[in-house]
């Protein structure tokens, strides 16, 4: 089993996580969930524009208050690591790390799963996708069909535009979402990690999601429709 790196974070990132709001893109789990169940979560991402989970923080339903409450070694946190590296291979479909802090106790595990270039299946049989906060089966063969071709073929999604970067890099979108990453990243750095920012040129994707105007830039042959996801309860 791989090594997962350790990264220290402060009072003030420890806060942020606390408060992220569940959405298309990020997913707060208790250390407790089962692994196999985990990978729901995973593949929806991976099938959609991938996203971060972050394992062990804990919620009081009743008081709506998220607490610290990681791993107390990174041994234990094994079950978890050992269901993702079989299913999403550190290194070529996800990043992770263990989160540690001086005034929290416990290691939370962050995974990064970028969008896969193939249809990932979670442990139960079901192939998933993330809509808003949700992670949606995809139990029909039409949809599934919709997906395969989605996979299949290169789409203009992931094509460059011949734009300043800056129409990604330094929009208010942008900066609003880099206020909620952790631990903190510069735009061009984590956009260009996202893939959606490919030697100094945003790609289609990009500016769908961070841009101010998409429309404006997005070449018209790409036949994009755009629409926002809605935050929704999750699953």
């Amino acid at each position: 089993m791989a090594t997962i790196p350790s990264m220290k974070v402060s009072e003030q990132e420890i806060k942020k996580i606390l408060s992220l709001t569940e959405g298309h893109f990020t997913d707060l789990k208790a250390m407790e969930i089962k692994p196999a169940k985990l990978t729901r979560t995973l593949a929806a991402f991976a099938n959609a524009e991938g996203g971060e989970i972050y394992i062990g923080v804990a919620e009081d339903q009743t008081r709506q208050i998220r607490t610290w409450h990681g791993f107390a070694t990174a041994e234990d946190a094994n079950a978890h690591i050992a269901v993702f590296e079989e299913l999403f291979p550190i290194g070529a479909d996800s990043n992770m790390c263990f989160l540690l802090s001086d005034t929290e106790s416990g290691l939370v595990l962050k995974v990064e799963i970028p969008k896969s270039r193939n249809i990932k299946t979670a442990l139960d049989g079901i192939v998933y996708v993330r809509r808003g906060a949700q992670n949606l089966p995809v139990n029909d063969s039409t949809r599934l069909e919709i997906l395969r071709r989605e996979k299949g073929i290169s789409s203009f999604e992931t094509e460059t535009v011949n734009v300043d970067h800056n129409i990604i890099t330094n929009s208010e979108v942008t900066i609003a979402f880099m206020l909620e990453v952790v631990p903190c990243s510069e735009p061009e750095t984590w956009l260009a990690k996202q893939q959606v920012l490919q030697n100094g040129k945003p790609t289609v994707a990009g500016l769908v999601l961070f841009s101010e105007e998409p429309q404006a830039n997005i070449p018209k042959h790409c036949g994009i429709k755009l629409y926002r996801y809605t935050t929704s309860e999750p699953e």
